[in-house]
């Protein structure tokens, strides 16, 4: 069983509850910090060699050899943190309205998502802990459908468990639950989900980091088809150790003669927004699957 294998399988979500629970914070990020070391030197393993391919493009540059070994351990140390928080704290509002920052940005989107007379898709990056985000907006009235991967199984379906636990409607995706999601588009409701994860073997590529990936684009196609806009959305930590929302202003999407030139068109606009979130904070950006072929 890989690495990755472990980590997103139940035992591996399991273990992370387990420790997250019991094991106080400053113990636990010191453990996240020792393992982080051990597994940025195992440069053999798939996994740091997909980091480090990721780390290179998003960071536009050509890493030394030590300078990329930190880059890989910053990214395993913040993911680590990232699951230490969400773990201690997912089942109890007051905490974790603790742990985020209440800004306009976060304020605009819980506020946009009850009005009803506004609709839209919310996009984001795999960045920082979104879940916890995710789980505290909901506390303070976020209203969404969550498109999260297709056919879960094992630590995904945990995952989704965990965040179901917000009362926002989770759906993994399939064609039922994307006609699901149309239909709430159109009844003025918003869907969310993240868009930077590669889709094996699909034959369109965009151009993401000014090279081509195959990333997915049904919530561009989702957006045309009911006529609302795009909101790109990302969270990272502060200085001061506090997770905050940043959101864009809505991205109508444009009209083009030829259909598949304006699913194009349009996802690269949101995709060049995601880029400045990630360009930012290139050590919070938490991709493990080669993005770049």
């Amino acid at each position: 069983m890989s690495l990755q294998t472990l980590v997103n399988s139940r035992v591996g979500v399991g273990l992370g509850l387990a420790v997250g629970r019991t094991v106080p914070s400053s113990l636990s990020y010191s453990l996240v910090n020792l393992l982080a070391g051990k597994l940025a030197r195992a440069e053999r393993r798939p996994l740091i060699q997909t980091i480090q391919n990721n780390q290179q493009m998003v960071r536009s540059a050509t890493l030394e050899h030590s300078d990329l070994q930190r880059a890989v351990e910053d990214v395993l140390r913040f993911t680590g943190r990232c699951f230490v928080d969400l773990y201690r704290n997912f089942s109890n509002p007051e905490k974790l309205s603790r742990k985020i920052r209440i800004n306009a940005d976060l304020e605009r989107l819980i506020a946009l998502s009850r009005d009803e007379k506004f609709a839209a898709f919310v996009v984001v990056p795999h960045m920082s802990s979104f879940d916890l985000m995710l789980l505290a907006a909901a506390n303070l009235g976020l209203k969404t459908k969550v498109l999260t991967f297709g056919q879960p199984t094992g630590g995904y379906k945990l995952q989704n468990e965990i965040r179901a636990l917000s009362g926002l409607d989770i759906m993994p995706v399939s064609r039922r639950t994307n006609l699901s999601a149309l239909a709430s588009l159109r009844q003025g409701g918003f869907v969310l989900t993240a868009v930077d994860r590669p889709v094996t073997g699909q034959g369109r590529v965009f151009n993401f980091f000014g090279r081509p990936s195959p990333l997915p684009d049904g919530h561009i196609r989702m957006a045309l088809k009911a006529d609302v806009p795009v909101l790109a959305a990302a969270v990272h930590m502060d200085e001061e150790g506090f997770y905050q929302l940043q959101l864009s202003e809505p991205l109508t999407m444009q009209r083009l003669s030829d259909p598949e030139e304006e699913v194009r068109f349009n996802a690269e606009r949101v995709l060049g927004v995601l880029e400045g979130y990630i360009r930012a904070h290139p050590s919070q950006w938490q991709m493990f699957y080669p993005v770049w072929q």
